[in-house]
């Protein structure tokens, strides 16, 4: 694109506090070229939400998520324990801190929301901001995760 004399503005992929190391070079290289980060699936397709839980058997419905977060769940045990302590530190949904530390690490997340309250609480990660204390502690948790989010298929290197 730079031959080209086109800037690239933008460079989207998938960047979570459970893709921290499948994605690791993505913030450096976006560095390199000047442009930001857009990361889809800050939440991880609700995994960091601390919804799910394999100990309450609370699963999203049958299909290929149940699956997977069956599947990844356990080994992010640590991973969301650190989550929901600094969320409750903070008075903040477990969301919200994981949209946050998308956005202290330099990404412009996109969360997805079905409705209306799931969009009105992701609102509530603007505004303030994770110390770097926290977020070098949620970085630190989430590269003990076992078993990352796997990455989407389209999705090039």
């Amino acid at each position: 694109m730079k031959e080209r004399g086109v800037p690239i503005a933008t460079a989207q992929t998938q960047y979570s506090l459970m893709t921290v190391e499948a994605s690791k070079d993505a913030l450096s290289a976006c560095d390199e070229v000047g442009c930001r980060l857009i990361s889809y699936s800050p939440l991880c397709l609700g995994l960091l939400t601390g919804k799910y839980s394999i100990e309450n058997n609370i699963l999203p419905p049958q299909g290929p998520r149940r699956q997977l977060f069956k599947e990844l769940l356990p080994g992010a045990k640590s991973l969301l324990q650190t989550l929901e302590a600094i969320a409750v530190d903070r008075e903040k949904t477990m969301s919200q801190v994981a949209i946050n530390w998308c956005i202290a690490k330099g990404g412009v997340p996109i969360p997805g929301a079905k409705t209306l309250s799931q969009a009105q609480e992701n609102l509530g990660a603007v505004g303030w901001r994770l110390s770097l204390g926290e977020v070098e502690e949620l970085t630190r948790a989430s590269s003990m995760v076992s078993k990352p989010m796997i990455q989407n298929i389209f999705q090039t290197k």
